[in-house]
């Protein structure tokens, strides 16, 4: 598994998949700072965006690129006529992008930090960094989804999926069918943990997104070893 991560490490080395890990967050602050620079709750907002939209599409780009490169250079036939275990494989390349996002999501936290210390918003730092950990959590089934999703597909047919699936969310957001949509677990959670108020229902929406991710993950290793 670690040379499988060295080699997932390696192929992202002179690609823009680097620099958008660094960049999707800051992109997404800045733009959501130009929207909400004169609100009072400007972080709650960020982190609402950020839990729903900016996070699922980040995602889905940074998946979707890193897939396309290697499907353009060599159609995955180096690793289909290799001995190497395609189950495992797969499995090293969907931990690969979850280490991705844990950075993306640590950019993020350090940005809406220094957001809140320019705005001088109330928020305390310690509930902004669990939500984001939060969201990330009940996130984390979408890296196998969009890993098998851009394999089976392509980088825009994925994208498109993220962008309706987080329009629904936003419409469904304030109805008993949110529970039910993934795509809304982050909000929800955001929404109360941003708050201080850890209850039992938030943490069911993590526990469901990590046995989601497990299946996931499973299933598009799966995939990728009958392909």
């Amino acid at each position: 598994m670690t040379n499988i991560l060295k080699v997932e490490f390696l192929k992202t080395k002179h690609t823009v998949v680097r620099s958008l890990v660094w960049l999707l967050p800051l992109i997404a602050i800045l733009m959501m700072t130009a929207v909400f620079w004169d609100n009072q709750y400007s972080v709650q907002l960020m982190m609402g965006q950020w839990s729903y939209f900016w996070l699922n599409m980040s995602i889905a780009l940074v998946i979707g690129i890193s897939t396309y490169y290697q499907k353009q250079a060599t159609k995955f036939k180096e690793i289909l006529t290799s001995p190497q275990d395609l189950f495992t494989y797969e499995i090293g390349r969907i931990i690969h992008g979850m280490l991705q996002i844990i950075l993306m999501s640590a950019v993020f936290l350090v940005l809406v930090i220094c957001v809140r210390f320019i705005f001088s918003s109330s928020e305390e730092i310690r509930l902004i960094a669990g939500s984001i950990v939060g969201i990330f959590l009940t996130s984390i089934w979408l890296v196998p989804f969009y890993s098998w999703l851009c394999r089976i597909t392509n980088l825009y047919f994925a994208l498109g999926i993220g962008f309706l699936s987080s329009i629904l969310a936003m419409f469904l957001s304030r109805t008993a069918f949110s529970m039910w949509w993934p795509f809304d677990w982050g909000m929800l959670l955001n929404n109360m943990w941003l708050k201080g108020d850890f209850v039992f229902g938030t943490w069911s929406l993590i526990i469901c997104s990590l046995i989601l991710g497990f299946i996931l993950s499973i299933f598009s290793a799966y995939s990728f070893k009958k392909q």
